[in-house]
């Protein structure tokens, strides 16, 4: 089992594993060098030996806590490491109070600005969470290479979504330029794109085009084949993706699948099965990825569960299997750990999921009422996913008929046209309110933040009506699509494509292929 993200940071930021060994590498002083104080130096052992502890014991380190009274460096160790604790509960007030006492006490020390980097993001401070762990990343950037891997994208994705779009780029170019330990193909992606971003904003073109293979997502190379903003790269990522973009994307799927196949862990499952399910890919999904569940036990939990049983409990539905996708939700449910903590909404998310595509309003509208129940007892979460789950909650009512009620929901959800227009734009297609969504699509047409969004919403699609959902929105959304007045809207600050891209596996690519056996063949092997 994984330790939870607050104590499998401190396993490398303990005064042992990591605050002496920085000493060298970051020219700063470990708070065990700099304690002096006689009555610290009493307890320094003591100290050392809680915030070591594995898991670590809040009782332990309140107790050590309360023999420093004085603002001195061995508190602020011990205040980094209760911080690390404390975000793990609901109430993120005493994790913020106790590493923005440790940032004070130790100011010149990357440790508490990791930890800050977790506990501001989840707390509702992204820019400052970002901020320092830029600097983290300059100090020492062997401990940055080692944050988790879940906090940077939670951090990356509430900078993008309150439109930091330039701090968001600067984190995802340094996490490139460090060489992250733990990023997978989609984050190795989204660093070069950044990279390029960040030199077309710089007025850098040659190197933003010098980049242009470095991106590894077909989709992230066609999102700048249509914006007129990448316009000088055009020619470039034509000659790269060689017209189709089926050989970047067979790239892209064999990337995916080397990093699964390296660990055969949940969280390298779960990119290569949201890929391989965006391409209709849902057999190979369900073969490739259920059986990591036969097994599953609350001892065995490891990170990544929650996130990748929606996708496989989608997968089986769009095969006719929705029973089997409801039977594994459930069984997942039961077996995450009290550690799982908030990442159980992922699960509750995935049944209101599953019951609009089955467009069964009444178990949709109880399902979204149980996930924002329940997030009220989990503290701070992804703003994006409660907008998600209200999107769902506002069409199932607009579908009962509940008018009143769905009026009610769609105002609050379209607060977040500019932070969630996929969301909006699910709703107002499931309303069939067509003119709004029309001059939703060329407000975000017109707003470069969420241009790119627009810009791949016009673009055409292969058809996927598999559920009752799908295709109950696909003809507002084609209508919207190809409106005189979209495209219109569309071609002055981009492109529309004769054909879709994507959509489907691309030619030649086998999802089940294994890399070469390491072990001899036999003697007598032909």
């Amino acid at each position: 089992m994984r330790l939870p993200v607050a104590a499998a940071l401190l396993a490398v930021t303990t005064p042992i594993a990591a605050l002496t060994p920085l000493a060298a590498t970051a020219q700063v002083k470990s708070p065990l060098e700099l304690t002096t104080d006689p009555a610290d130096r009493a307890v320094m052992a003591e100290a050392a030996a809680a915030v070591a502890e594995r898991p670590p014991s809040l009782a332990k380190l309140d107790a050590v806590l309360a023999k420093l009274p004085r603002p001195t460096p061995l508190r602020g160790m011990v205040q980094s490491a209760r911080a690390s604790v404390l975000n793990q509960e609901p109430n993120d007030k005493l994790a913020v109070a106790a590493v923005e006492e440790a940032l004070r006490l130790l100011p010149d020390h990357p440790v508490p600005k990791m930890v800050a980097t977790e506990v501001f993001t989840f707390s509702g401070a992204p820019q400052r969470a970002a901020d320092l762990w830029l600097v983290v990343s300059q100090q020492a950037p062997e401990l940055a290479r080692q944050s988790d891997r879940y906090t940077m994208n939670a951090l990356l994705g509430r900078l993008y979504e309150i439109g930091d779009h330039a701090r968001g780029d600067r984190v995802s170019a340094r996490l490139g330029e460090i060489g992250f330990a733990t990023a997978l193909a989609p984050e190795r992606s989204t660093y070069a794109l950044a990279t390029i971003r960040a030199a077309m904003r710089a007025g850098r073109t040659a190197d933003a085009i010098a980049a242009v293979p470095t991106v590894g997502d077909a989709d992230d190379l066609a999102a700048m084949y249509i914006n007129r903003r990448f316009e000088p790269l055009w020619p470039r990522i034509a000659e790269w993706s060689g017209g189709s973009f089926d050989a970047p994307r067979r790239r892209y799927l064999e990337e995916l699948r080397a990093d699964w196949n390296a660990t055969q862990s949940f969280e390298t499952a779960t990119p290569y099965a949201r890929e391989l399910a965006s391409l209709q890919a849902y057999d190979a999904v369900v073969k490739l990825f259920l059986p990591l569940f036969d097994h599953l036990t609350k001892e065995d939990y490891d990170a990544g569960v929650e996130t990748l049983a929606p996708i496989v409990a989608r997968s089986l539905t769009a095969i006719g299997r929705a029973s089997d996708g409801q039977a594994l939700l459930g069984r997942v449910a039961q077996q995450l750990p009290a550690e799982a903590g908030a990442n159980v909404l992922n699960i509750d998310a995935a049944y209101v999921t599953l019951a609009a595509q089955y467009a069964d309003w009444p178990q949709a509208i109880t399902r979204a009422d149980t996930f924002l129940a329940r997030l009220k007892t989990l503290g701070s979460i992804n703003r994006s996913a409660i907008i998600s789950i209200q999107a769902y909650r506002t069409c199932a009512l607009f579908r009962s008929n509940r008018l009143s009620e769905a009026q009610t929901g769609k105002a609050e959800v379209m607060l977040a046209a500019a932070t969630n227009p996929s969301t909006v734009a699910f709703m107002l297609a499931c309303m069939n309110d067509a003119p709004t969504l029309r001059a939703h699509v060329i407000d975000r047409l017109a707003d470069e933040d969420t241009r790119g969004w627009a810009l791949g919403y016009v673009q055409p699609f292969v058809s996927e009506e598999r559920v009752p959902i799908q295709r109950l929105t696909a003809p507002v959304h084609e209508a919207v699509r190809t409106s005189s007045d979209v495209v219109a809207a569309a071609n002055k600050v981009g492109r529309i494509l004769p054909a879709p891209i994507g959509g489907k596996l691309p030619s030649g690519f086998e999802p089940f292929r294994t890399p070469p056996s390491t072990t001899p063949l036999g003697k007598d092997a032909v």
